[in-house]
């Protein structure tokens, strides 16, 4: 509706500038004594003006207090001033511009609205019939063959704005057609790529992503001095609650882990499944505490979660974690979240331990 009050708008504020312009012909024709002008005292000249000004005021308060019809007031004033105009234009011409009653046709034009075309034509080609039959034939003499030139005209005018308006139509349907379907591909494409990006269980991103991002950051590291950290977390005795709840008890067990971790990481951190129960974390501007503080609040959140399903069995994880020193590469930083993982496990489990320093890795080949 928004769009339609600005196009009223702007056609009301159209209709102004054509009663300034007729206004300022009437008065060069009026000057120069142009065609019948000499007949005609300046207060017809004022009386004429102002009707035009009357009719465009009278259109504002119309679509003021009726806005709702807004359209038809505005094609209805733009008819009413068409014929004004036309008549006072016939003061100093014995045959006025016929493209003034033409112009209310293509009204309709704008609104793509066949149905206001429709009437509106229908309805100039009537109040032409009777203006000449009442008006232009005794008062200005005009012959027949003209006011079968005009009809003519107008409906020419109407046929060729019906087809303009139906031709734009159809191509406004292709077009929204197109974008509907350029849009659909857009989305199929999204979908596609999330496919490809992340776990189906879990919706964390999978093992390749996690790489993928993990050696951008690291590049970013190496070049600005970016703080990162790589956590590895593996769920405790996974093996077992499989085998004692079946596999649908252990998807289950996933997807809470996987929430845990996203509900505790910030907006910039990187969540992943890396495979089977095993998760990983990349935290970035973080101090190496800070992350400790994140992965800690993993781990509790993991441990305290309900798991009604199977009879609320404790379920826990171990988690490695290290911190980015120069010259460590992706593949690197895994390795030693996983060996400081490796020591969480042997070290009783549902812990997190950090990297330290001489600890053996076996940097792993993807």
């Amino acid at each position: 509706m928004g769009n339609v009050d600005i196009l009223n708008r702007q056609i009301l504020n159209a209709y102004w500038i054509v009663a300034a312009m007729v206004l300022a012909v009437e008065i060069m024709y009026f000057l120069t004594g142009y065609g019948n002008a000499e007949r005609y005292d300046i207060a017809s000249l004022l009386r004429r003006s102002l009707l035009v000004f009357v009719i465009a005021g009278l259109g504002e308060l119309l679509y003021k207090a009726f806005r709702r019809h807004g359209r038809q007031i505005v094609i209805g004033v733009s008819l009413t001033l068409a014929y004004v105009n036309y008549l006072n234009l016939s003061v100093y011409m014995e045959n006025a511009p016929g493209i003034l009653l033409i112009f209310p046709m293509f009204v309709p034009l704008i609104y793509f609205d066949r149905k206001l075309l429709d009437l509106f034509g229908v309805l100039n080609i009537a109040l032409y019939t009777v203006f000449y039959f009442a008006v232009e034939r005794y008062f200005y003499d005009r012959g027949f063959e003209g006011f079968l030139l005009m009809i003519s005209m107008l409906v020419a005018s109407l046929l060729l704005s019906r087809t303009v308006l139906v031709r734009a139509i159809e191509i406004g349907r292709q077009v929204e057609h197109l974008t509907q379907s350029q849009q659909d591909l857009i989305v199929d494409k999204a979908v596609s790529q999330r496919m490809l990006k992340t776990d189906a269980l879990t919706q964390l991103y999978n093992h390749v992503t996690f790489y993928e991002y993990l050696e951008d950051l690291v590049d970013q590291s190496e070049r600005n001095g970016l703080q990162i950290q790589v956590a590895v977390f593996d769920i405790d005795n996974f093996k077992k609650i499989n085998d004692s709840y079946g596999h649908l008890i252990g998807d289950l067990v996933l997807k809470e882990v996987s929430i845990r971790i996203g509900m505790n990481i910030s907006p910039n951190d990187f969540a992943a499944r890396y495979g089977g129960e095993e998760f990983a974390v990349i935290f970035t501007e973080k101090s190496i505490e800070e992350s400790a503080a994140f992965t800690e609040r993993i781990r509790a959140a993991v441990e305290s979660a309900n798991y009604s399903y199977m009879g609320n069995h404790p379920v826990t994880v171990s988690v490695g974690l290290c911190t980015y020193e120069p010259e460590d590469t992706a593949e690197k930083m895994f390795s030693k979240a996983d060996a400081a993982l490796y020591r969480a496990k042997r070290s009783g489990k549902n812990r997190v331990e950090l990297y330290a320093a001489g600890q053996d890795v076996a940097v792993q080949r993807r």
